[in-house]
């Protein structure tokens, strides 16, 4: 279950105080007023997002095959677009629907803009599935004011993460710059130090600046996994794994306490190698063994993926670390190396 922490910030309203001082036989001109900062308020009201929503699910639900993949470009875009189409042909390859992640658009909570400019990016937080599988955080991305608004991104929560709090919906929620030096670190620096933790784990130099995650500790007990079984062959198995960051913008919204909730898109390569001379290996998985199709046998297995990763940024003077809050992962194809 996602535990999802939501107050209700109390508005503060500024008011002037004017001091009358009077002169020894003349009064004094009295200042003029500051005008009073405006309130925030989002550029989308939930009824327009309910109206985005239902938009884009309804493209999602339509395009089931990967021949009908190009349908889904007037509703997604980016990362989530090359995402599904992968997904689509994944699923064709195994011949099952398992690949394809839930995109039913039942919220339990949306984060609108705030900002008046474009781009413009909302998100929103689905219902618990009734499969037990995690919600699904997605971002929507407005290009400017004549674009319809696109799904962009999503990631599956990790399980009993807390997610940071946000502003009231109808407040709306600012968009942080992805060199915004408010943060720990910038958006644009965090992805690519995670990029670098998820590829060497604690030997990376950045590893303090992040909290262990079950993405990294997939990474370790998924490696162990599959060198343990090339060694039951003495065949010395060896494992790796390399991330990257995309060249997509990364996107941030600002949180209530002054953090940010950063998504990225990533590729990554496992590496599965048998080191020893005479040794074979094939495809480990149901999905890998469907995209490797033909290929020959050979001593080693590398697998592409596409990735999007949401994490949460804290303030710079908070003591607490970057911690990860979701991720999507998919194979995108497979090869002999």
């Amino acid at each position: 279950m996602i535990r999802m922490r939501r107050t209700r910030p109390t508005a503060v309203v500024a008011t002037t105080l004017v001091t009358v001082g009077l002169l020894t036989g003349c009064a004094e001109e009295l200042p003029t007023p500051k005008a009073e900062a405006p309130v925030a308020e989002a550029v989308v009201t939930q009824a327009q997002e309910r109206e985005i929503l239902d938009k884009v699910a309804g493209v999602v639900e339509k395009v089931t095959k990967q021949s009908q993949a190009d349908d889904l470009a007037p509703r997604l875009a980016g990362p989530a677009l090359d995402i599904r189409t992968t997904q689509l042909k994944v699923a064709a390859a195994r011949k099952d629907s398992e690949p394809l992640t839930d995109l039913s658009m039942q919220m339990q909570q949306v984060i609108l803009p705030s900002d008046e400019t474009w781009p413009r990016s909302s998100y929103a937080i689905t219902v618990q599935p009734k499969d037990l599988t995690t919600p699904v955080l997605m971002a929507f991305d407005q290009a400017s004011a004549r674009d319809q608004y696109k799904l962009w991104g999503w990631v599956r929560l990790l399980p009993g993460v807390t997610m940071p709090q946000f502003a009231e919906a109808e407040l709306g929620s600012a968009a942080v710059p992805p060199d915004d030096a408010s943060l720990k670190t910038t958006p644009t620096d965090a992805i690519k130090q995670y990029a670098s933790v998820l590829t060497v784990d604690k030997d990376s130099k950045y590893a303090d600046n992040f909290a262990d995650d079950d993405l990294r500790q997939f990474f370790r007990d998924y490696g162990k996994l599959q060198v343990d079984a090339i060694n039951k062959e003495e065949c010395k198995g060896a494992f790796e794994v390399a991330y990257e960051p995309t060249k997509d913008p990364v996107k941030a919204v600002r949180t209530a306490d002054g953090g940010a909730l950063v998504m990225a898109a990533m590729i990554s390569k496992e590496t599965i190698t048998a080191k020893e001379e005479g040794c074979e290996i094939g495809p480990p998985t149901k999905t890998t063994q469907a995209l490797w199709g033909d290929a020959d046998v050979t001593n080693v297995v590398e697998v592409n993926y596409q990735d999007m990763v949401a994490m949460y940024v804290p303030p710079k003077e908070s003591e607490d670390q970057i911690s990860l809050v979701g991720y999507e992962h998919v194979p995108s194809s497979v090869s002999n190396g």
